[in-house]
């Protein structure tokens, strides 16, 4: 038997957690923006946090991509910037590789997400109104190097990757909406579904659509789809669209046309609750409450009922929230999960938090906090 001193506590609380791991923008395919295996940084050392590193991220006169948020995986962390996408060392913040938009006045800001070692970028040009394309991209995520890359018909809205696909969404008024799969390891199509939008959330599996007259009109039906095959495993007269899906998959958090917020099953459709609040697309969700904000309010609902379990107003405006390690991070002073009491310092702007830091991009430098 092992005898440890108090003082080895916090390394053994290092060594013990799980990989960090944040790899796609919303931690999760569900977009649940809820990190469970996150042990280090809890409301007894969220005051002890500091800046560890600072790097500026690239900058281009002529580009119209933006800074986009970072994912986390493999000890780097991924992110892109006016001139294209760069990986740092999420220890130290060195600079690991680096890959160039070919014409970064053309480019905008992608969306990005990790899946079987590929960072998959999926994004489009800029300045095209009248016929827009997407384009998706797949990086080696050690390396940086392209391992395929191809042009699709629509602007790219939305994007999920789950089940080792990179599904697509969009449309335009030149390209009838559709929904394509892709498999992550080639980029090879998978399937296809035109008349139908997707968002970027998948509940283990089955993603939401909304079934449109093939230019971005809805008809009044949802459908709930399978990521692996794109088959109908039911549909609702609802005009739903997914913000999340709860991290055990039970459930989809959705807004309907006016932004009211309501929980439905994913095995059926069945609707569950709907908040009587305000309008909000902002939310994160864990196995136990739905974090909601809008404006400078900050709520929790019970995920069962609906329920509004505490509600603060912050000083400033909030952003998308984030939970971790029992805390809430939504722009202001970090919260404890629990009871929307105030736990730590005011942290603003969007965060993601694994291992024991807190990585965040802020006018147009990202920092690591731990």
């Amino acid at each position: 038997m092992m005898i440890l001193h108090s003082g080895s506590a916090v390394l053994v609380s290092l060594v013990m957690a799980a990989t960090p791991l944040w790899d796609h923008p919303g931690y999760d395919a569900e977009d649940s923006h809820h990190n469970p295996g996150e042990t280090v940084i809890t409301s007894d050392r969220i005051r002890h946090v500091t800046q560890k590193w600072q790097v500026s991220l690239r900058t281009g006169d002529e580009s119209c991509s933006g800074f986009g948020e970072p994912i986390l995986s493999g000890g780097r962390v991924y992110v892109s910037d006016q001139l294209g996408i760069s990986a740092y060392t999420a220890a130290t913040g060195a600079v690991s590789w680096r890959y160039d938009w070919a014409y970064p006045g053309d480019s905008e800001t992608p969306r990005i997400a990790l899946s079987d070692g590929l960072l998959i970028v999926a994004g489009g040009d800029c300045h095209s109104q009248s016929d827009p394309d997407g384009e998706i991209i797949a990086l080696d995520a050690g390396t940086g190097l392209p391992r395929w890359k191809l042009q699709v018909d629509i602007p790219i809205h939305a994007v999920v990757v789950d089940k080792g696909l990179v599904v697509i969404s969009g449309g335009s008024p030149s390209d009838e909406d559709a929904i394509i799969a892709h498999h992550v390891r080639d980029g090879r199509e998978a399937w296809r579904k035109d008349k139908y939008l997707a968002a970027g959330v998948s509940a283990d599996g089955t993603i939401l659509a909304r079934v449109t007259d093939g230019y971005q009109v809805a008809t009044g039906t949802t459908a709930a789809i399978t990521i692996t095959t794109g088959t109908v495993r039911w549909a609702r007269k609802a005009d739903w669209t997914a913000q999340a899906a709860s991290p055990g998959a039970e459930r989809f958090l959705v807004t309907d046309k006016t932004g009211v917020l309501s929980s439905v099953r994913v095995s059926d459709g069945q609707p569950q609750w709907t908040s009587p609040a305000g309008p909000s697309e902002t939310i994160a969700v864990d196995s136990a409450r739905v974090y909601r904000v809008s404006g400078r309010d900050v709520e929790a609902l019970g995920v069962a009922d609906g329920k509004r379990i505490w509600a603060v107003r912050q000083k400033v405006d909030g952003v998308q929230p984030v939970t971790a390690g029992g805390l809430i991070y939504a722009g202001g002073a970090v919260l404890n999960a629990a009871d929307g009491k105030v736990a730590g310092p005011d942290l603003t702007g969007r965060v993601i938090v694994a291992g024991g830091r807190i990585h965040q991009v802020v006018t147009g430098r990202l920092r690591t906090l731990a």
